[in-house]
């Protein structure tokens, strides 16, 4: 009786694999309907990503935060941190603000402690660290 049960069993999981496989696959895409014999098909050229210099990127970046009334940018020094130094220009540059620490500012000359990472992309859209999150969102 138990050998019964068993093949029943093996069976019904066989039937049960065979039909979520069925119901689970892919339905072939439609085929893609050939351009008319008369209509002409241009070759497109890929556009290239727009890119910036660091010091345009940088520019955003402190128009971004004198608009937001960000902190008081005298006290803070900007440093470039793209992975590839020397880069004349990129699509995406990432920037950390750093606390200036004199007469002026105040706090131990000897410590320069990151404030803020920003990224700013070749469209002029700042982005800043959210700690919190470990993810940039939009300022």
């Amino acid at each position: 009786m138990n050998t019964i049960n068993t093949s029943y069993t093996k069976r019904a999981a066989l039937f049960c694999l065979a039909a979520l496989l069925l119901a689970c696959s892919r339905t072939p895409e439609p085929p893609k309907a050939a351009p008319a014999a008369h209509t002409r098909v241009k070759a497109s050229k890929p556009l290239a990503p727009a890119q910036i210099t660091e010091n345009q990127a940088l520019e955003l970046l402190l128009s971004a935060l004198k608009q937001h009334k960000i902190a008081d940018l005298d006290c803070l020094a900007f440093a470039s941190e793209n992975d590839a130094p020397g880069m004349p220009a990129a699509e995406l540059w990432e920037f950390a603000a750093r606390e200036i620490h004199d007469d002026r500012c105040g706090g131990d000359p000897a410590v320069a402690p990151v404030r803020d990472r920003y990224q700013v992309n070749s469209t002029g859209i700042v982005m800043v660290y959210n700690v919190a999150e470990a993810e940039y969102v939009k300022l």
